[in-house]
């Protein structure tokens, strides 16, 4: 048995919904809210509660999603056409040394008539504008033609007999920096684009309230909720795997997929021991020679009082005037292009070149090549756009991991195919496990608790369980909302 064909298509579905900033989970956790909260709506507040809470969390979710993200594609053509550049998409984002998407642009395509900082406004201004169009739509349009239809229906409603219907169920400068960091948060996390709608979101609906037990409903609702949508679900799933190895993150199941085949190909037939498969696949400790100088990415104030470690790289020419031996010179010439080359250079992370003398398995730029391409479909070596390597190199971390964890479950200190199997099977399945744990505290807390909480402040402060859109608290009665 192939341990590298278990479970392939799980494992990728898996892996989608479990990436940091997957907006798969989020969808999906979508629907059970839409679906929890108007349940709870029509539980107090009849059909007019439930149409209004539908329509409202239905059309918050589709511009929630991807309100910003379309206005965005259609912010790149006019941009495209304000440059005089067809096809002038490119990201802003950069780790200052190493990925420079920006500066790439700027160099090669290079808009006649626009310096930098023109360009970098031009872009900043695309994605401000669609942040402010998708916030008006949703915070102000929406909430109307929601009260307009309330009225609309309980008017002809008011107009019939009574019945019983409703009872039923990179270029230097601070300037251009700070509008491109801006930018890339927006345009290229998900965390950014949905960030920019909750204000605008929250604060659009609060405002356009009917009364103040309405508006102090829908800021206990849509600011209580942030939390649960953007971070409730990694944090549980961090903790669970800090409980059972230690360790906060885990490979996800696609990469382990193909790293188990990787390490079957390597093992073939053979039983290896512990320590020979460790040494084999994780290499030893490298001392780089003298005579190799390394440029730093200026480290921010944050970074500094975090006292992260700056991101060191170096040109693959200098790489080439003090190094001699070729088979390492072969493996620095194919880790250089794992990422863009620098305003046409290639260059290298110092921990690219200690990978590149220290010939380990995991270390093979080929392999790692592969495995960026699965996880990033291909956007590590595209020179217009921009994935950070920090987040590249926190995946080869957990690679190396998910190696040591393999080395552990080896009882009788021998490694085998059978070993890799199960390592591989029981990752999948903790995956999983912590996947729904998260998914189901997130989506309980969304669908049901917060609404209940907002319903029990306004019984709480008002004596009435009533839907505020449709009922005076001060004159106890329903109204044409």
């Amino acid at each position: 048995m192939n341990p590298s064909t278990v479970s392939g298509k799980f494992s990728t579905a898996l892996t989608k919904m479990t990436k940091a900033d997957a907006m798969a989970p989020i969808v999906a956790l979508e629907g059970t809210v839409v679906a929890g909260r108007t349940y709870q709506a029509y539980k107090r507040g009849k059909w007019d509660e439930a149409r209004e809470r539908f329509i409202e969390e239905t059309m918050g979710s589709i511009v929630w999603l991807s309100g910003v993200g379309a206005m965005n594609k259609l912010g790149d053509k006019i941009v495209a056409k304000i440059l005089k550049k067809p096809n002038a998409y490119f990201d802003v984002g950069t780790d200052k040394v190493l990925r420079t998407p920006f500066e790439n642009f700027m160099t090669k395509v290079a808009p006649k008539g626009f310096s930098p900082k023109q360009v970098a406004l031009i872009k900043g201004a695309k994605v401000l504008s669609s942040i402010i169009i998708t916030n008006l739509f949703i915070g102000f349009v929406v909430p109307k033609v929601n009260q307009a239809l309330t009225r609309h229906v309980i008017h002809n409603r008011n107009r019939q007999p009574e019945t019983k219907t409703g009872q039923n169920p990179s270029f230097k400068g601070a300037g251009i920096n700070a509008i491109n960091a801006f930018t890339n948060a927006i345009e290229n996390t998900n965390t950014g684009k949905l960030l920019s709608s909750d204000v605008g979101i929250a604060g659009g609906r609060m405002y356009n309230a009917r009364r103040k037990e309405e508006r102090r409903e829908v800021a206990i609702r849509d600011i209580g909720s942030i939390y649960f949508y953007m971070w409730a679900q990694g944090h549980v799933i961090n903790l669970m795997n800090l409980i059972e190895s230690g360790k906060a993150t885990r490979l996800n199941p696609s990469t382990a997929q193909l790293l188990t085949g990787r390490l079957s190909e390597f093992l073939q037939d053979r039983e290896m021991s512990v320590e020979e498969f460790r040494k084999a696949v994780l290499g030893q400790n490298i001392t780089l020679p003298e005579g190799l100088e390394f440029e730093s990415a200026k480290q921010s104030g944050w970074e500094k009082f975090r006292k992260k470690q700056p991101l060191e790289v170096i040109k693959l020419s200098e790489v080439e005037k003090v190094v001699k031996d070729p088979e390492i010179l072969a493996r620095a010439r194919e880790m250089s292009k794992l990422q863009p080359e620098r305003v046409g250079e290639a260059v290298l992370t110092k921990q690219q070149l200690i990978d590149s003398f220290n010939k380990a398995e995991i270390n093979d730029p080929k392999f790692l090549d592969k495995a960026f391409t699965e996880f990033t479909g291909g956007t590590h070596k595209e020179e217009f756009r921009y994935i950070s390597n920090k987040k590249l190199y926190k995946l080869k971390s957990e690679m190396e991991h998910y190696v040591e964890t393999i080395c552990k479950s080896a009882k009788d200190g021998k490694v085998t195919q059978d070993i890799l199997a199960k390592a591989q099977k029981k990752n999948l399945g903790l995956s999983c496990l912590n996947f729904i744990a998260g998914f189901g505290f997130a989506a309980a807390m969304l669908s049901t608790y917060i609404p209940k909480i907002q319903y029990y402040v306004t019984k709480k402060t008002t004596g009435v369980d009533a839907f505020p859109g449709t009922y005076d608290y001060k004159e106890h009665h329903e109204v044409q909302a």
